[in-house]
């Protein structure tokens, strides 16, 4: 079973209104304490996943964690280098804000062993970037990809945001061509969600419109598709799309069941235990955090103990997002086999060369159909 390892950072310059993530904003970032704080962790919880092999992926997410200095995102690489081994093809992803893009900064990160960056541009239209809170650009988008390139980065992502209220269709459509056309090799596409705790959850609490209607969303998801492929940027799940042989590999831990180790102030794990698995989410306050892990005793805000049962619903919900879909084993079969053959003839599923996956007819409405498989089969 593939490994990896998540690294969450999570200060922020600022809040964006429709973010719902862990995320920190101080004008005083104590990057010394928190390297020192995940390298205690590391230290803490690295005995659970003894025995591993080399990871496959470490990604740095958050927050920003482009904001780091690159020799303590190094040295976090470093420690988990040392304690596990990264297999010949690691892929090394560090997020980053457009804005805090520059080519000695990139150079300083390859150089420290990130050799993938994931850019969160969201829209190439500065009134949807005004409208989503993002301090970027449309130009300085574009100058981000290209830094990213002549730094030599042959492996990045970015993310567009499509579904605010006033982004017309041809809007969205022209984000995802936009990037088609830059070369970028991995493409996330994400539906705007509003999330009650945020800013937006707000607004939208006290009536404010902030989303296209649901007709308008539905069609933007195919459509978006559609555009991706005729650009050569193949979906190969619900909201991600690459260039052959540029899938994301530590998303894809999540999708297929492997196991991850969690490091930083609200970052979540997942490690398989007996027939079930152990989850668990950190303490989620940046300085709570800090000083329970620099004291050798890292802290979870939750810790659920996922059964056998629910291990087995937990594959089919991340399996289907794929679109190759889920392999088929006697387990799954036994247990929703009947719900499926029903969604087969109402044709929102299809069984390929041993995979369950869904239809075009499915896909736009894959939770529901989940959910129904899942309710249908208890």
């Amino acid at each position: 079973m593939p490994f990896g390892v998540y690294v969450h950072y999570p200060y922020c310059s600022r809040l964006c209104p429709y973010c719902d993530f862990n995320v920190a904003v101080t004008p005083e970032i104590p990057h010394d304490a928190y390297r020192d704080a995940v390298l205690s962790e590391l230290a803490e919880r690295a005995g659970d996943f003894a025995g591993r092999p080399p990871a496959v992926s470490v990604y740095f997410g958050g927050g920003t964690p482009g904001l780091w200095p690159s020799t303590h995102i190094g040295a976090v690489l470093d420690a988990i280098t040392a304690r596990f081994g990264l297999a010949a093809a690691v892929e090394v992803t560090v997020e980053m804000n457009p804005e805090d893009v520059n080519h000695r900064k990139l150079l300083a990160l390859r150089q420290a062993g990130v050799n993938r960056i994931s850019l969160g541009i969201q829209s190439f239209d500065d009134a949807v970037l005004q409208g989503l809170g993002r301090l970027h650009g449309a130009e300085t988008n574009r100058t981000a990809i290209q830094t990213v390139k002549a730094a030599g980065f042959e492996a990045f992502s970015i993310d567009l945001i499509h579904g605010l209220a006033g982004q017309t269709l041809a809007g969205a459509l022209a984000d995802v061509s936009e990037a088609c056309a830059l070369g970028v090799p991995h493409i996330s596409t994400y539906q705007l969600t509003i999330e009650p705790r945020t800013v937006f959850g707000r607004r939208s609490a006290r009536g404010e419109r902030l989303l296209v209607d649901e007709d308008r969303l539905a069609q933007l998801f195919e459509s978006i598709r559609d555009t991706l492929r005729e650009g050569g940027v193949e979906p190969y799940e619900v909201s991600s799309a690459a260039r052959e042989g540029a899938e994301g590999v530590h998303n894809s831990l999540y999708w297929t069941g492997g196991e991850y180790l969690a490091l930083g102030a609200g970052a979540h794990g997942f490690r398989l235990q007996g027939e079930g698995a152990v989850r668990w989410e950190n303490e989620r306050h940046p300085g709570r955090y800090m000083k329970a892990a620099l004291g050798g005793q890292p802290s979870d805000a939750e810790h659920r103990v996922v059964t056998p049962m629910a291990l087995l619903e937990e594959r089919l919900f991340t399996g289907l997002r794929l679109d190759r879909g889920l392999w088929i084993d006697e387990t799954l079969r036994r247990r929703f086999g009947e719900s499926v053959a029903a969604q087969i003839v109402g044709g929102f599923l299809e069984e390929v060369d041993g995979r369950w996956r869904l239809t075009a007819r499915g896909r736009p409405i894959m939770d529901r159909i989940i959910l129904s498989l899942i309710s249908a089969s208890e």
